[in-house]
């Protein structure tokens, strides 16, 4: 068992617990406050969750009381107005995405500032397991270089480390830290690589997309001066984590993350034992597809979140289409925090009228996933 991770460290100070054996009773105190507070925003400030939680007892003791409320479903978001908490001028940043399934209806999400303040306290203790004050950090992944996007969430969490961020300018532009990426530099390898080894970062954040091209380019060692790589944005293969680990001779985190969260979610300690959840601003539930009933640990089923301190548009009982479990006992590092182990697939929704039907699309490959297709994924709900 090691010491205190660095988000077990930020999560008991937010908490206030003063040494590592309170942690776990000062988070779950602090996630029923936390908990019950939202709730009464939401159905306060919130039109959508003014219906949707009028005839609830909202007293919750805590996250076990979860299962008495309604779903929020992804189709919900689609009049988004609904949901906003406050007035569109204290929105800092609208996301946009596109729903799976037979409509296509786009939904909507809305953050402040404050919102996305605590993401960057959440990159800053996640991504000190990767980088230090003074280093060098390149993010790759799509879009990232958007305003109040993951690289500028990321260089605001850094910036008082002295961390250096930078995104790879398009092929031909000058290679300054401050150039916007291109989505056909993926297409050109010698720009990359010359823009990686200028630049030479000591850790990189990209998609596995992006891990597997870049192993082509540096198939036997990694860009000069690497040490860390978090992944993200999509799940990690667990080959071609190995893959990365054996050829770059580096450390390799993997975040779960979706935009509902406000990008950050969970991320994986050295001990490769699951992702730990931020358990102050996300309560991650397993439930059964089909019947939406609570599944205990261990076993796969659709994640649902609940985002708490949202100011922008707080979610209550959020069906991601995700599936997953939470992982039973301590993590082998010895944090108390829950987490959840990694996305076996995601939910589908198919037909159209009446009563919809879920079933699982893109699964992971490998023998777990099949067990979680063949488990009850699919069904009405």
């Amino acid at each position: 068992m090691s010491g205190p991770s660095c988000l077990d460290l930020w999560l008991a100070q937010a908490c206030g617990a003063r040494e590592p054996k309170q942690l776990a009773a000062r988070l779950r105190e602090a996630q029923a406050a936390a908990l019950r507070r939202t709730l009464r925003y939401a159905l306060e400030r919130s039109a959508f969750y003014a219906r949707r939680l009028a005839q609830c007892d909202l007293n919750l003791r805590g996250p076990e009381d979860l299962p008495c409320l309604p779903f929020t479903q992804p189709s919900d978001l689609r009049n988004w107005r609904d949901f906003l908490c406050v007035s569109q001028g204290e929105v800092r940043r609208m996301v946009t995405l596109q729903t799976s399934g037979t409509t296509g209806s786009p939904k909507r999400l809305a953050f402040t500032d404050r919102d996305l303040a605590r993401t960057r306290d959440f990159f800053r203790a996640g991504m000190s397991q990767l980088v230090e004050p003074g280093q060098r950090l390149a993010v790759l992944l799509p879009g990232a270089e958007r305003p109040d996007g993951v690289a500028d969430l990321l260089r605001q969490a850094l910036a008082a480390l002295g961390v250096a961020v930078a995104v790879p300018p398009p092929a031909g532009a000058h290679s300054g830290a401050d150039q916007a990426p291109d989505r056909h530099i993926w297409g050109d390898a010698d720009h990359l690589r010359r823009w990686l080894r200028d630049f030479a970062p000591h850790c990189l954040v990209a998609a596995p997309a992006q891990l597997a091209l870049l192993l082509r380019v540096f198939p036997e060692q990694g860009p000069p001066g690497l040490r860390g790589v978090l992944s993200s944005a999509d799940r990690l293969d667990p080959g071609l984590a190995r893959r990365v680990r054996h050829a770059w001779g580096c450390a390799l985190l993997d975040h779960y993350g979706l935009t509902e969260t406000a990008f950050g979610c969970a991320v994986e300690c050295a001990a490769h034992d699951g992702y730990h959840l931020r358990e102050l601003d996300v309560l991650a539930e397993i439930v059964d597809a089909a019947s939406g009933a609570p599944l205990p640990p261990g076993e796969a089923g659709e994640v649902v979140i609940t985002t708490l301190d949202r100011e922008a548009m707080p979610l209550i009982r959020y069906r991601t289409g995700d599936v997953a479990a939470l992982l039973p006992g301590p993590c082998a590092c010895g944090s108390p925090l829950r987490r959840i182990g990694p996305v076996l697939g995601r939910l589908e929704r198919v037909g159209s009228g009446g009563t919809a039907q879920m079933r699982l699309a893109h699964p992971a490959k490998g023998a777990q996933a099949r067990i979680a297709a063949r488990a009850a994924i699919e069904g009405a709900v």
